[in-house]
């Protein structure tokens, strides 16, 4: 069974004796306790009918609210300077996860419009062209990493097909992480903005993005998070975020501490005004 499943609704973890707060376009509700035979039943008081401003989310523009993501992803994601094995993924940047051809070639490819795979023609193509250069020399040497070699970043830029392709080999400088970040957060972005159909505050929906950041398109579109809020359910959210705490073990799955703690965030910032 999941660990979501074991949860009372209003609840991140099997030990929470009363269930989170939550905030409607109308209310902010304060969790006292649960109650029932089997104390399954949540019990809220509304504590204020002053709340922040609601919007569609397509109202939220990603150039004001991008600062406020960035800390708090700075703050909830950690970030790795060359391609760091994590929990079955391979990630760069702020958790960026590699594809099996990034990670294989050791490159990525991008242009103002995100990642692009390295087998698209336009990109193989410079590979080619390019690929005794983009080989370089590996950052890591004797189990050491080579910060001189650090300083100098490998990459192609065709300014004819507006392509970029990054060589990993010397690890990922700051550009290269941030460019990364903003074009995850333009993805992440999206995935909220074409899937809610319901108002948020700021702080729900950037607990969403951070949530879209990590999980991806697939996962939150066909989340229960996005069921339940997408039918005005508020407070039944913040359980269904801990629906993304789990990794592959050797024997099933298992929670992941690094994911809870991530998730448990997310809630606290959906959950707060």
């Amino acid at each position: 069974m999941a660990f979501v499943d074991d949860l009372i609704l209003g609840q991140i973890d099997t030990d929470d004796s009363k269930p989170v707060n939550y905030c409607t376009p109308n209310a902010y509700f304060e969790g006292l306790y649960f109650e029932g035979s089997d104390y399954s039943q949540a019990v809220y008081q509304k504590t204020s009918d002053k709340v922040p401003a609601f919007f569609d989310v397509n109202r939220f523009s990603l150039s004001i609210v991008k600062p406020k993501i960035k800390d708090f992803l700075s703050r909830n994601y950690s970030s790795f300077i060359v391609p760091t094995v994590v929990e079955g993924d391979v990630l760069i940047g702020f958790s960026h996860k590699l594809t099996t051809p990034e990670i294989n070639n050791g490159l990525v490819a991008f242009n103002d419009n995100g990642i692009l795979p390295l087998d698209m023609p336009e990109v193989a193509q410079i590979i080619r062209k390019n690929h005794p250069y983009l080989k370089g020399t590996s950052i890591v040497q004797d189990g050491t990493v080579n910060y001189e070699a650090f300083a100098n970043s490998i990459a192609v830029y065709d300014e004819t097909k507006n392509i970029f392709v990054y060589s990993l080999v010397n690890g990922a400088r700051p550009e290269f992480i941030n460019r990364l970040l903003d074009i995850d957060l333009q993805v992440a972005y999206n995935i909220v903005t074409d899937t809610i159909k319901v108002p948020v505050n700021e702080n729900q929906f950037m607990a969403m993005v951070s949530l879209a950041y990590d999980i991806g398109r697939s996962r939150f579109l066909t989340s229960r998070l996005v069921k339940s809020l997408n039918k005005n359910n508020y407070e039944s959210v913040a359980t269904y975020f801990m629906e993304f705490v789990e990794v592959p073990r050797k024997r099933g799955i298992g929670v992941s501490q690094r994911l809870f703690d991530r998730r448990d965030a997310e809630v606290d910032l959906f959950s707060s005004i």
